[in-house]
């Protein structure tokens, strides 16, 4: 069963509240869900899998650290909405970015919700100079992820109208300034 925006959204709230961050990783740390960095190659840049009950999330060493933030939060999305999935059977590679599945989706709006804050981001929505790209590019996130968080905001009562330009599988894509330039010297 698909999970609505404000059931993760309450989630999200219901976490900053317990453990007062918003951090991925210094949740990760409160959850006991373990962070480790690797080399994964040229094509996938984190993933979450669970094993005898405890939570990991391997990131690619070669993803920036700015996107590293944005994968932990989203694999942590996994980590609170599809833990006994991942129990079960655990996430597929070929899964990972699939759009067709709903996990991919439900923990995009969770790495939205806990990385964009509602007021700081609807007081730089007042700012009518400021684009949609200028704002995701200050608040340091793809804008395929402000776009989901303004579907959250709109499903809280706002008058906002998303772009509908992010898909489950955004994160996938080659995001510039995803990879760290040094990494990929020599190759």
């Amino acid at each position: 069963m698909v999970a609505s925006l404000l059931c993760i959204s309450r989630k999200v709230e219901k976490l900053i509240r317990k453990y007062r961050t918003s951090d991925p990783r210094e949740l990760c740390d409160a959850l006991d869900v373990h962070v480790s960095v690797k080399d994964l190659g040229n094509v996938i840049k984190g993933y979450y899998f669970c094993q005898s009950r405890i939570g990991y999330i391997a990131l690619n060493s070669r993803v920036s650290e700015s996107m590293r933030r944005i994968l932990v939060a989203h694999e942590l999305g996994h980590d609170r909405l599809h833990k006994k999935i991942a129990m079960l059977r655990g996430f597929k590679e070929v899964e990972f970015f699939d759009i067709s599945r709903p996990t991919e989706y439900e923990a995009n709006i969770f790495a939205a919700e806990l990385l964009i804050n509602d007021n700081e981001l609807l007081g730089m929505l007042n700012f009518d100079e400021k684009s949609f790209f200028d704002i995701a590019q200050e608040l340091d996130v793809p804008a395929p992820l402000l776009d989901f968080k303004l579907r959250i905001l709109r499903d809280k009562g706002y008058h906002f109208e998303p772009l509908y330009i992010a898909n489950g599988d955004f994160l996938k894509d080659n995001i510039d300034g995803c990879f760290v330039e040094e990494a990929w010297i020599g190759q």
